[in-house]
């Protein structure tokens, strides 16, 4: 029987698949890669858009692990919500089916070999005559991955048709779905291709070699298996990337216990409910099926399963930064994005530092979330240290974005997020140099002197309050024209505490000390507005605007 079998065409045809398969993968990923994540970033707002992008790029990609990479960038630079990932996950698991019905539609309808012959003239003729040109060369692969894929197929089957015309189907008879579904795990698992065990099964059930249930279960099976690779190379990386993996192995796992448990009525209701007569067809729509079915039991509790996800695993170190930590740098694209919102919670904690400088109520104290809620509040020195660290690690995820290929456009965005984060820890600083001063001004008996406190206090809140409004606005034509105001009330500000100073009726109630102390107060809040200013420029504004903006009277 088994001399029917060559085994090397059947070798030969599983490794053009796995080749066409990475090689379509590359063509996708070079040709529509930035528009898919612009995609992604867009289109995830809720858990019903993101498991439909979940669904089409998986489907579009023709490979989940592609969607899994850019779906663990996205967490860790804190793009998209884990609730959302989740939904992502989901769409993504009904994405891979495509891939069988591609092969159910027309990897057993025609004759391949024929079929091919023009995908393989042209897209090899794209990618040796265009190498310098990117447009042309990634479509010559991905057309190239496409003709491998099927050829791979058409090996495959013509292989395994030679095994079934002498094979005895009854041997399978006394096992149990149960060794199916192991099979498939542990081959997918090998294999790393769930599409692969797919085309296997969907060729083994073409040729009469396996029954209807079999084939069912093998499939369910591959579906776990698809799982080991992201598990390997979650839980090897950072908290993030561990939570995404046990969420993708999580779902699938429970996915695939219903599916087993359900898959006569599953079979029934494709035989009997829909009468699709065609075995093909109906492994295809059986394996359609019991992922939406995955996807409706999970969907009302994405939120729950995130909460649950987010307490899961630790650092294992105490760290001020809330996005840098769990974005890759070899994702320039992504880093820069995990880099900008760090800058943004980098500037509200000198926010909240001046807080605490001028004793205001709305003390939004960021805390690591390792830190026992029942310990009392930190110190305003404590809160200090604490960004100088954030800047230190953002200093060092710097460095390791500046090691990799950067455009130029990806250049300017590092060149002013580092700006902002420097002038950022110069804000901070300002007010760390005053905050002694603060401090007795308030405790001063001189009515002079807690007048002006009062004048600095005004002016502290009105600039926390604007910066924060810049922060959280959407506005981007207003960027240019309010920030330009902050910069000339800040300027306004300063002047007005110099009259104020240097006015008879408030210098003969200072001593000479306290005028100088006033004076440098003065301008060391002058100088931390401005740098707040500056951060803002480079956090919210194009580089036209900022090239506008530093054109202002109060930088002339």
């Amino acid at each position: 029987m088994w001399e029917n079998f060559d085994l090397w065409k059947f070798l030969a045809g599983l490794g053009l698949f796995l080749y066409g398969m990475s090689q379509l993968e590359n063509g996708v990923k070079e040709l529509a890669g930035r528009r898919f994540k612009i995609f992604i970033k867009k289109h995830t707002k809720n858990k019903f858009k993101a498991i439909l992008t979940g669904t089409l790029v998986t489907a579009l990609l023709q490979s989940s692990s592609v969607v899994s990479l850019m779906l663990l960038a996205f967490v860790g630079a804190g793009v998209i919500s884990m609730k959302n990932a989740l939904g992502i996950i989901l769409g993504s698991n009904l994405g891979t089916t495509f891939t069988g019905w591609l092969v159910a539609t027309l990897g057993f309808k025609v004759d391949i070999e024929n079929f091919i012959m023009p995908f393989i003239a042209l897209g090899g003729l794209l990618a040796v005559l265009f190498p310098k040109r990117p447009q042309l060369f990634n479509i010559g692969i991905l057309i190239l991955g496409l003709a491998f894929l099927f050829l791979g197929l058409s090996f495959m089957k013509d292989s395994i048709s030679y095994l079934a015309e002498n094979f005895d189907i009854s041997i399978f008879a006394d096992y149990g779905p149960l060794v199916f579904l192991l099979v498939g795990f542990f081959f997918t698992g090998l294999i790393q291709s769930s599409s692969a065990t797919m085309v296997i099964t969907l060729s083994a059930l073409n040729a009469g070699i396996i029954e209807f249930h079999a084939a069912a279960a093998l499939v369910i099976g591959a579906d776990l298996g698809t799982t080991i690779t992201v598990l390997l190379g979650g839980f090897q990386g950072t908290v993030s990337k561990k939570r995404v993996a046990l969420g993708h192995f999580l779902f699938n796992l429970v996915t695939d216990i219903l599916a087993f448990l359900c898959m006569g009525m599953l079979i029934l209701f494709i035989t009997d409910i829909l009468h699709i007569q065609d075995k093909l067809f109906g492994l295809v729509i059986f394996h359609s099926l019991f992922n939406l079915l995955g996807i409706i039991v999970f969907f009302p509790f994405l939120k729950q399963f995130a909460d649950f996800l987010n307490n899961r695993f630790s650092s294992g170190e105490e760290r001020i930064g809330k996005y840098i930590h769990d974005a890759t740098v070899e994702d320039p694209e992504i880093a820069l994005e995990a880099l900008r919102k760090e800058t943004g919670h980098l500037i509200q904690l000198v926010l909240n530092l001046w807080r605490m400088a001028f004793l205001q109520r709305e003390n939004y104290i960021s805390y690591p979330k390792n830190r026992n809620i029942f310990k009392p509040k930190e110190s305003f020195k404590d809160h200090y240290y604490e960004i100088k660290q954030l800047h230190g690690e953002m200093i060092n995820f710097y460095g390791d974005i500046q090691k990799q290929s950067l455009t130029e456009e990806e250049s300017l965005k590092l060149s002013r997020s580092i700006s902002a984060t420097g002038n950022a820890l110069y804000a901070a600083k300002d007010i760390k140099d005053i905050e002694i001063d603060l401090s007795n001004f308030r405790k001063s008996s001189n009515g002079t002197l807690n007048d002006l406190y009062s004048q600095f206090n005004d002016i502290s809140h009105l600039m926390i309050s604007r910066a924060e409004q810049f922060l959280q606005s959407t506005e981007e034509s207003l960027f240019l024209e309010d920030l330009g105001k902050l910069m000339l009330d800040n300027q306004k500000n300063y002047d007005k505490m110099l009259e104020m100073v240097y006015d008879h009726s408030n210098r003969k109630h200072l001593e000479e000390e306290e005028i100088a102390t006033v004076l440098n107060v003065n301008r060391e809040l002058y100088s931390s507005c401005k740098s707040i200013i500056l951060v803002l420029k480079d956090q919210k504004l194009n580089p036209e605007q900022a090239v506008q903006f530093e054109s202002l009277p109060p930088f002339r």
